[in-house]
């Protein structure tokens, strides 16, 4: 926690008073999502940690510099992101990369759904591939060579011995075909 009892007139200084309150409850309001963004720049729960610390001290000793005070969340996160970013450049690191590669993890479960949520879902997915049936084979074949299968247009066109334009206009003219099939259903009128 950081100590709050510092008063001073020197501008590096911690500020004081009502200022120092509206930081504190600031920083405590947003201290998760906060976390978040700076993990995202720097992949490590130590140097999150440190970053915090170090956004938590610029906060406290810059509010006073806020002009609108509507504008203090967005201020805090551009103060995060620059502090992250001065971070990595002192590192030699770029933005999101890490010294180790991280886990590959599979979501699993019902995310979280209700059972209402879930049943909607799987609604919606039955929807899909009810509209996908409906589409000209050609543009079936594509679209399902490049979700089902991961492909990239590429390794369509090949597989398929076509050009890599054909399969391009192949996908472009099923997904159109698809969301205006869909339409109802991704506006959650199902």
């Amino acid at each position: 926690m950081i100590a709050m009892s510092t008063v001073s007139k020197n501008p590096t200084e911690l500020v004081t008073g009502a200022l120092q309150q509206q930081a504190t409850e600031l920083l405590a309001h947003e201290e998760p999502a906060l976390r978040r963004v700076l993990w995202r720049y720097v992949r490590s729960d130590s140097t999150v940690d440190d970053l915090f610390q170090e956004v938590s001290i610029k906060v406290l000793r810059r509010i006073d510099t806020v002009r609108d005070r509507k504008t203090l969340r967005g201020w805090l996160f551009q103060l995060a992101r620059n502090t992250c970013l001065d971070y990595l450049r002192a590192q030699g690191r770029k933005p999101g990369s890490s010294p180790a590669p991280l886990p590959q993890q599979q979501a699993q479960g019902d995310l979280g759904r209700n059972p209402s949520e879930a049943f909607l879902s799987s609604e919606r997915i039955a929807a899909v591939h009810k509209a996908l049936e409906q589409l000209p084979g050609s543009q079936q074949e594509v679209i399902r060579l490049r979700i089902e299968d991961d492909l990239d247009h590429q390794q369509i066109a090949d597989k398929l011995g076509i050009s890599r334009q054909a399969v391009e206009v192949r996908l472009c003219r099923g997904r159109a075909a698809l969301k205006s099939q869909l339409a109802d259903i991704l506006a959650g009128d199902l």
